[in-house]
């Protein structure tokens, strides 16, 4: 893994790069020309880029350079993953009980169609027999 990427990768990589920053800004300038609020939304109907894109750190600083984008606090995220870590954690130890439930009420579900079964079985029974 310690093989260097060839210099005229990095370059081509570079040169996209430049080239979809200067596809936004361009956006950016005409939609505000023509009154727009702006949002990535918007940005990707024009430029034809994907949401992806407009998450990538040289296109965000782009978006925040024009406010399109509020900047991120990296304290604040800090806080966001914790809290987001004991979410995660309930949400699991909730999907688990769920999932438990749902595998009782088959097994219950199951049992039921063959009692249902087996009750049909009788009724055809006993009307052949009353016939």
């Amino acid at each position: 893994m310690n093989e260097k990427v060839p210099q005229s990768l990095k370059e081509k990589q570079e040169l996209m790069r430049q080239q979809t920053i200067n596809a936004v800004i361009k956006a950016i300038h005409e939609l505000q020309e023509q009154g727009y609020v702006i949002r990535i939304k918007d940005l990707m109907a024009y430029t034809g880029l994907s949401r992806s894109t407009f998450g990538k750190v040289h296109v965000r600083e782009v978006l925040e350079r024009y406010d399109v984008v509020e900047k991120k606090n990296i304290k604040e995220e800090r806080v966001d993953s914790k809290d987001s870590l004991s979410i995660e954690k309930r949400l699991r130890k909730e999907l688990k009980r769920k999932n438990e439930r749902i595998g009782k009420l088959i097994e219950e579900n199951t049992e039921l169609k063959q009692e249902c079964e087996l009750l049909r079985g009788r009724l055809f029974l006993l009307r052949q027999r009353n016939e």
